[in-house]
């Protein structure tokens, strides 16, 4: 039997004062549940209701095919609540994201129906919240009016995206949509078991970031006084950082825009494209259309003496409740006096690709092609920039992340969701364990430990498994040798252009990407790697010319990507170059090999009735809470599950992926300090 489920959960403030549903017993006062044209409602702050839970029950035991959108918040709050259901699961908001060949759209239920033309959602019960009524207090006829309309329009949009997946345009999907589901079951395991933490290393993690961001900040303020003088810098302004690096910005942002052709195109909405110019011309043009930046000096301002307001005062004599901007000195209280010195770096921009629409780029990629050419006080600014940044980012997004989203027991359950990137690799939230640094040396890893007493953390990752992706899409013969004989692509990379092993993995892979800039040593190795792995080269120009031709390109698995304004460029390449050899390597490798992996070694653990628990996938690794006396079974778990992914790629897709994927297992009192086992 199909049956059709819609949970609505008390709701909870979130940080950046939205709403976020709550599945977890604990702190929901009400819960309704609609499951095909039943509906009931249950208190269960301590426990679901008795005569609620059984008749729930008795339509899941007769269920073997759940639908829902974003299933995987009702079929957690299911299991935490108590029921049972070991069949399939359909996630509609997955089957959407799926037809639409990573084309990005709105998933939502309201919009997924409206685009099908097939119903629209009950409003009257965000009219409800909107007017700040909590959800316990909205009347029960509103909530199950609002319910029943959301199971109906979800199994409306389920039979549409069958329709659509019988055609023969769309039937290959189907295998890749039936993996996703599988893996949104283990997903949903790996959220209620949710990362243990340990707040008192946390707090030491969190001291050592702040008093290395304290450094960085009062070494970069430093050397942006002796280089702008008492001009104010904003380095989280792009405009003002381009000030800074370039030391010129355009005499006119529209004539700058329109040379460049710098902004998105109204018919694509994507980027525009760049002309074509010599270095030389593109010299004289960034010459003749910029203005040098100087060093000042600044005075405090008379008009306001140096306050940067002015309260200004009524006919009858007394004040205004609000000041004015001093137009004297643009309201900072200072006025800035040129003097004869350039101010900052002057660093000359190499291509039209370096222009922005307030100047110059000073993102996190361009600034790395600046530092590797860079020497003295510039690559030392710019290091203290990127490392300052990277802090920033890892005291806000992991750190009061973690401290914002830990919850009893101190356990994190961040959300793992499959249906935001284009490629299908997974992405988390509360916090984004995705978005961390590759490589074992992250402090923050440091604070995940076991919730057992002497429990342990054990990881398993695919050894170059981007790389050996490429090499089997391609069929590349000197990958497949290279790799018959472990060679280690990334210290062939390292030793070429000078770098350590870690530092050579993003060159590593840009190549994989068509990559072709960077330093001139970078570049000579992007050309070696082209020349090595011919097939590799001519197989990224079949993918061009198929998401010319077709609009859009295919792997293996049957998984598709669209492509629908991809065209021949001057130059011979095709635009959305990246994405089209990017997308296939990601798509396989991380969105197809390491799910199932997650699926093989899941289903091992159950069949094993093991008590160790998967808390987490991140890249090409898998993560698992280790039991007090489960290492050795574990091992052989994660060692087995790895090994039988070809034969599930067989056996899901029909594809014979003649490519060994190694791995590599370590094991340790916390995720920083795992060592090979």
């Amino acid at each position: 039997m199909i049956s059709t489920v819609d949970v609505e959960t008390s709701y909870q403030k979130t940080e950046h004062g939205g709403m976020d549903p709550l599945p977890f017993n604990p702190k929901n006062i009400l819960v309704s549940v609609g499951i095909n044209d039943e509906y009931y409602f249950t208190n269960h702050s301590e426990r679901v209701d008795e005569g609620c839970y059984h008749k729930i029950q008795a339509i899941l035991d007769q269920t073997t095919l759940l639908v829902g959108h974003n299933i995987k918040f009702d079929l957690t709050w299911l299991l935490e609540a108590g029921f049972k259901y070991k069949g399939r699961v359909y996630d509609t908001m997955i089957g959407e994201y799926v037809l639409n060949r990573g084309i990005r759209k709105s998933l939502t239920l309201q919009m997924c129906c409206q685009r099908r033309r097939i119903g629209s959602k009950d409003k009257s019960i965000q009219e409800f919240m909107d007017l700040g009524v909590s959800f316990e207090d909205i009347p029960k006829n509103v909530v199950e009016e609002y319910g029943r309309i959301d199971v109906k329009i979800t199994r409306k949009l389920f039979d549409s995206q069958m329709d659509d997946l019988r055609t023969d345009q769309n039937k290959g999907l189907l295998r890749t949509i039936k993996m996703m589901n599988e893996f949104l079951i283990v997903l949903t395991d790996m959220e209620r078991n949710g990362i243990h933490v340990n707040l008192d290393t946390l707090a030491s993690v969190e001291k050592q970031y702040r008093a290395e961001f304290a450094y960085l900040r009062q070494k970069i303020d430093k050397i942006v006084y002796e280089k702008m003088g008492d001009t104010k810098i904003n380095l989280a302004s792009p405009e003002q950082l381009s000030w800074l690096i370039y030391s010129k910005k355009p005499k006119d942002k529209n004539v700058w825009a329109k040379l460049f052709n710098i902004g998105i195109d109204k018919h694509t909405g994507k980027n525009k494209k760049r002309p074509q110019f010599s270095r030389i011309r593109f010299r004289d043009l960034v010459r003749t259309n910029t203005e040098i930046i100087h060093k000042t000096t600044a005075s405090q301002c008379g008009s306001c003496k140096g306050k940067g307001v002015i309260q200004k005062i009524k006919v009858d004599g007394t004040p205004f409740k609000k000041y004015s901007k001093c137009s004297s000195c643009d309201g900072d209280g200072y006025i800035y006096y040129k003097i004869a010195k350039v101010a900052g770096f002057n660093q000359r921009p190499r291509s039209v690709y370096d222009t922005a629409e307030a100047g110059f780029r000073t993102d996190r990629i361009t600034l790395g092609k600046i530092v590797g050419e860079a020497e003295g006080e510039l690559k030392e600014f710019i290091d203290a920039i990127i490392r300052h940044n990277a802090i920033s980012t890892y005291l806000n997004t992991f750190v009061n992340g973690i401290k914002s989203s830990v919850g009893e027991n101190n356990l994190l359950h961040p959300k793992f969701m499959q249906a935001v990137t284009a490629t299908a690799r997974l992405s988390s939230r509360d916090p984004n364990f995705q978005n961390q640094p590759r490589g074992q040396t992250f402090p923050i890893r440091k604070v995940i430990q076991s919730r057992f007493e002497d429990g342990k953390i054990m990881e398993i990752d695919f050894a170059q498994l981007e790389f050996r992706t490429a090499v089997f899409l391609a069929q590349d013969k000197q990958g497949m040798e290279d790799i018959k004989n472990k060679i280690d692509v990334h210290s062939y990379t390292a030793k070429i252009i000078g770098v350590s092993r870690q530092d050579a993995k993003a060159h590593t892979f840009k190549p994989l990407y068509g990559g072709t800039t960077g330093t001139e040593e970078e570049k000579r190795y992007y050309k070696k790697f082209a020349e090595k792995y011919k097939d590799i080269t001519a197989w990224h120009e079949r993918l061009q010319t198929e998401a010319i031709k077709y609009k859009q390109i295919k792997i293996p698995t049957g998984r598709e990507y669209a492509f629908p304004y991809a065209e021949r460029m001057p130059w011979g390449g095709s635009s959305y170059s990246t994405q089209i050899k990017n997308y296939p390597v990601q798509g396989l490798a991380t969105a197809d090999i390491v799910p199932l992996a997650c699926i093989q070694i899941y289903n091992l653990m159950k069949g094993q009735k093991v008590k160790s628990l998967l808390i987490n996938t991140v890249h090409d690794s898998i993560v698992a809470d280790i039991y007090p006396g489960e290492e050795t079974v574990m091992s052989k778990i994660f060692k087995q599950g790895t090994a039988s992914v070809i034969p599930a790629l067989k056996e899901y897709y029909g594809i014979n992926f003649n490519i060994p994927l190694d791995t590599d297992l370590k094991v340790g009192y916390n995720w920083l300090d795992i060592k090979e086992i």
